[in-house]
């Protein structure tokens, strides 16, 4: 159904329960560039339980390569604190693309710009909050976009 794709995550527990949240809901997780973190890392396993079996997953090393197949292959949204355009706004469809970026960097700056109508935010009522944790984010907008093709 959807990608959900991480770019250069740093915090191994939020892969494994983004891991986690993608296998239930059957989509497929997308591993990207250089990781904060080893892929056998003991909190981001923990995180994923006894569920990787199950959980349609894959690493790609070159972030750069990753991108480019993607915009030419692919309909796909930008997730960042940097947008004004509520992902509410944005219609989902099968097979889209759900792009997050790192904790600490989000997605870069010049790969922002060159898609930036392709931008969409969570918006977060408390200004003196930066942004959400990387997996609650995943959730809230994975399931956004699942309703919108169940059509619920």
């Amino acid at each position: 159904m959807f990608t959900v794709a991480l770019f250069e995550p740093q915090i191994p527990p939020n892969t494994g329960s983004i891991a986690r949240l993608c296998g239930a809901a059957y989509v497929k997780l997308d591993i990207v560039g250089e990781l904060g973190f080893d892929l056998s890392d003991k909190q981001m396993l923990r995180a994923g339980l006894d569920y990787w079996k199950y959980i349609d997953w894959e690493y790609h090393p070159d972030l750069n390569e990753y991108c480019e197949t993607m915009v030419q292959k692919a309909n796909f949204h930008l997730f960042t604190t940097k947008a004004s355009m509520p992902y509410t706004s944005r219609k989902f469809r099968k097979n889209d693309y759900l792009v997050f970026g790192s904790e600490t960097t989000g997605i870069s700056e010049d790969f922002l710009r060159s898609q930036w109508d392709r931008a969409c935010t969570i918006p977060i009522m408390n200004k003196h909050i930066r942004s959400l944790n990387l997996a609650t984010s995943v959730g809230i907008v994975l399931y956004e976009a699942i309703r919108q093709v169940n059509g619920k």
